[in-house]
């Protein structure tokens, strides 16, 4: 019995002149003119006796097509996997290429050379274990992650091969919420995103990628079907690191992504280069701090965060000295070697004795120390005030332990901000949802809601441990303002930002409410009080419906929206 081949090509007059020359080679011929008919007779083929084609003669499609695009995805089902396909291209474009080399068993012929069809069929008809090496990759990229994002089914899979080809890891996304959850599970190192998403636009995608803590590292690459500059604009604003063209050759996309790789191993080898100036640092100098112009911490060895009872280096870096040190002290005196009482994590008193130099030109400071025997009871007297650390706070007030940097940071407040024109505020808010035009629920009724409304809080906000969770439904902010009108609008534009976040549910709706309570005007005032009465302030908000606030420092009850 003479081998059947499968041959799809909407072009009568190629059809009938490749269906005549496999049949004058002793091929049984079926010539289908629809792709979408071809998808059927794949899969009636094995209804009947002897009804299984041997292989498949493909004409690539010259522009899109739906019922094009179902077939490359039949072909790339499983149970097709093994069934030789030559494509025939006129043009030979790079996602024909792309596709071709990545599936096995699979070959490209120009119709102009359709005679080579002969061999090639000769060739991919033999035992599959003959063919196992023909398209083993030869590129060494396994260490770089890519995720594809691409409404169209060809473009993306097209573009999954073409870098598989090279070695990359590749993963891919249909749109915008597809693209998010697969980023939240795993690590990418480069996004390449559709500009026009059904669902969205690849800008907005790569805002949202690069603000994300759990996917910010990602490099974002914009592919477009077009040059127009706004587009490029509104990418490169975006944060993307590069734009790619769908009409350009396949050998300068991948040499585009060749670079963005490179960009990528060099900013891991930085980090593995600044862990390892860590630990030098450590077991040569000890711990180390570095106290930039702007009186905040520039850098911290891990050993530093360590006595200090910070959970990692990260929690110092960005942290105002004063929240730590005596920095006032510490300006006014020269190179040296001196002994004081610092704050730690907890903002319980701790004894250093340290060394400190300053670098030359740049005005920055460099603080060597270590710890003294003993530790200074935790509450000290300042001014008229007395500082409980945040330990005692967190268990006068009930607060959950992970709040425990957003207390120790607002203890820190009103000691080193005495002399300061800046004032600070203390703004609860709590979080509800409903369904529809249904009644208010708490958000801890959502499992998934506190988390993204945590994580969308510390975006708006990313002064560090200045934003918290404070269980169940109740978020904190710490916030720095010149003016009384400042902290009405930043409670007011919090608000909004809360209101508009997105649930994975889209019938859920945000609300909440707030209260504001002024740090500097309650200086007499224990961090402990401070926080419970601005609670109680929160409970008689609640009273009065979604969306109000009260700003207890202007000494008034002001609605930050109007009463529905």
């Amino acid at each position: 019995m003479s081998s059947k081949l499968l041959l799809v090509e909407p072009s009568a007059t190629m059809r009938y002149v490749l269906e005549n020359y496999a049949q004058s080679l002793g091929f049984e011929v079926v010539a289908i003119g629809a792709y979408n008919e071809a998808e059927e007779a794949l899969h009636q083929q094995y209804r009947s006796y002897g009804g299984e084609f041997s292989g498949v003669l493909f004409g690539w499609p010259i522009v899109p097509d739906d019922s094009a695009d179902a077939l490359i995805l039949k072909l790339e089902n499983p149970e097709f996997s093994d069934l030789p396909v030559i494509v025939m291209s006129t043009d030979m474009r790079a996602e024909t290429r792309a596709w071709v080399a990545g599936r096995e068993h699979t070959a490209v012929l120009r119709w102009k050379e359709y005679q080579a069809v002969d061999e090639l069929l000769q060739k991919l008809l033999q035992s599959p274990k003959n063919d196992q090496d023909t398209f083993t990759t030869k590129f060494d990229n396994a260490d770089i992650n890519v995720l594809i994002v691409d409404d169209s089914v060809s473009i993306r899979f097209a573009l999954r091969d073409l870098f598989e080809l090279q070695g990359y890891k590749v993963s891919v996304a249909s749109g915008h919420d597809e693209a998010i959850a697969a980023a939240r599970q795993s690590s990418f190192d480069i996004a390449v995103l559709d500009f026009y998403l059904q669902d969205g636009t690849g800008d907005a995608l790569c805002k949202k990628l690069i603000a994300d803590p759990n996917t910010g590292n990602v490099a974002c690459a914009i592919l477009t079907g077009t040059y127009a500059d706004h587009i490029i604009k509104r990418s490169l604003r975006a944060g993307a690191v590069e734009c790619m063209f769908k009409n350009e050759s396949s050998e300068l996309l991948l040499a585009r992504i060749d670079a963005l790789s490179r960009f990528v191993r060099q900013r891991k080898q930085l980090g593995i280069e600044q862990r390892r100036l860590d630990e030098l640092v450590d077991t040569l100098a000890g711990a180390t701090m570095v106290i930039g112009a702007d009186d905040t911490i520039i850098y911290a060895s891990q050993q530093a965060s360590s006595l200090l009872g910070f959970d990692n280096r990260s929690s110092l870096l960005g942290l105002g000295s004063a929240q730590v040190v005596d920095i006032n002290k510490i300006k006014s005196s020269s190179a040296g070697k001196f002994r004081a009482q610092w704050r730690d994590a907890a903002q319980g008193l701790v004894s250093v004795v340290y060394r400190q130099m300053l670098l030359d030109e740049k005005n920055d400071i460099v603080l060597n120390f270590k710890l003294l025997p003993g530790v200074v009871e935790p509450k000290v007297p300042v001014g008229t005030q007395t500082i409980q650390s945040a330990n005692d706070v967190v268990a006068a007030v009930k607060l959950p332990q992970s709040s425990m940097p957003f207390v120790a940071a607002l203890n820190a407040y009103p000691a080193s901000l005495s002399d300061s024109t800046e004032s600070v505020s203390l703004l609860l808010i709590d979080t509800f949802v409903a369904e529809g035009n249904g009644d208010m629920q708490p958000t801890t009724q959502f499992a998934d809601l506190p988390n993204v409304i945590e994580a969308a809080l510390k975006n708006v906000y990313k002064r560090e441990n200045h934003v918290a969770h404070l269980g169940e439904n109740r978020y904190g902010f710490i916030l720095r303002h010149t003016t009384e009108p400042q902290a009405y609008l930043l409670t007011r534009k919090i608000m909004q930002i809360c209101n508009a976040i997105e649930t994975q549910n889209k019938s859920l709706r945000i609300s909440c409410t707030g209260c504001l309570c002024g740090v500097s005007k309650n200086k007499a005032k224990s961090t402990a009080q401070l926080i419970r009465l601005t609670m109680q302030g929160l409970d008689v908000v609640n009273q009065r419906g979604k969306n109000q606030a009260l700003l207890l420092d202007l000494r008034r009850m002001l609605p930050v929206y109007a009463s529905k």
